[in-house]
């Protein structure tokens, strides 16, 4: 008996001392990198960080010689991340891949620094979902930009629904494409990726939505067309069930009410401003379903006119017969002979 407890005994504490090692000395983010990439900037090193979170390498290495370029970037937020933009390539960017992160681990020693990325979907999920989007946006390319905006507007909001769940954990497109709902987030997002891809320059705006109280976090797009900057909340324009408006669709500041902006947002250092006036459409009939309303509207329309003429014309005779005298011979004479 005893001699079985001191078996026990020395298996347990071997167990203990073994655990304990492997806690100091397990794998680091060091042992699973790559070969160390030389960063000159911290903007540098957004632009290799976002390319690293768009090629789902879950480790690298970086070489940072200026060592105040080094303190700014293991002292740096995700927040700071965020609003990492590259106009060369939207896709690649920090204010539009940080939505698909869980975070972000740095080790650093002198001049190296090692980088770790956590995220919240496995490798096949995420290839999945933007091989779909990839094919999705071929599908969704018009004729023209405004056509490929028109495109992207209606069938996010005819395909998915926003989640209303009390959880609201659907906050990217990845979750409301598999789940068929999402938050203003995921619409956001699969705009951003649908619309840039077809080449139509687009922008994630976060802020507050609503008035006083009931104003919210939330996320809405700006899209660059014939060289202005406008308005996209696609989430306030789906009615659900597949019902749509177009009241924030294509909308200056002013005509985009109960949207409240945080930060400022820029292009080659230059800010973003909306149009001065919201985007003139387009005459054309896009949706099926409008057309019984466009007859409708057109056969009113050509009644009011066709009453309005007739009145107008049968006036215009009455007033022409009251200049008109009428002769009658008098065969018999003057009427007014004495008889």
């Amino acid at each position: 008996m005893k001699r079985g407890l001191k078996v026990f005994t020395l298996v347990f504490v071997w167990v203990l001392i073994v655990s304990f090692f492997c806690v100091l000395v397990g794998p680091t983010i060091e042992s699973k990198a790559a070969t160390d990439i030389e960063v000159t900037s911290l903007e540098d090193f957004y632009d290799k960080l976002a390319q690293q979170i768009n090629d789902r390498d879950l480790y690298k290495n970086y070489k940072v010689p200026n060592l105040s370029v080094r303190d700014d970037i293991v002292n740096m937020e995700l927040s700071d991340f965020a609003n990492h933009y590259n106009p060369d390539n939207p896709l690649v960017s920090g204010c539009y891949l940080n939505y698909y992160l869980d975070a972000i681990y740095f080790e650093y020693n002198n001049s190296s620094i090692k980088t770790k990325i956590k995220f919240p979907y496995n490798q096949g999920e995420m290839d999945k979902h933007f091989d779909k989007l990839k094919n999705l946006s071929e599908r969704l390319k018009g004729k023209s930009d405004y056509d490929t905006v028109v495109n992207v507007h209606d069938y996010l909001i005819e395909n998915f629904e926003y989640d209303y769940s009390t959880s609201m954990v659907n906050h990217t497109d990845i979750d409301g494409f598999r789940d068929g709902v999402m938050v203003c987030s995921g619409y956001g997002l699969a705009a951003y990726y649908l619309l840039n891809t077809n080449g139509v320059e687009t922008r994630i705006i976060t802020g507050y939505g609503g008035e006083g109280e009931g104003s919210a976090n939330h996320l809405w797009n700006m899209v660059k067309l014939d060289g202005e900057w406008y308005n996209l909340d696609i989430t306030w324009d789906d009615m659900g069930k597949g019902g749509k408006k177009y009241d924030y669709f294509l909308k200056s500041d002013k005509d985009f009410p109960r949207h409240i902006r945080i930060g400022d947002y820029s292009v080659n250092g230059e800010s973003i401003r909306s149009a001065k006036k919201s985007y003139k459409h387009p005459f054309y009939i896009k949706n099926p379903n409008d057309i019984p309303t466009l007859f409708f509207g057109v056969f009113i329309a050509g009644l009011v006119i066709f009453v309005y003429v007739k009145k107008a014309k049968k006036k215009k005779e009455e007033e022409s017969y009251k200049g008109l005298g009428y002769v009658v011979d008098d065969v018999y004479g003057d009427f007014d002979a004495d008889q």
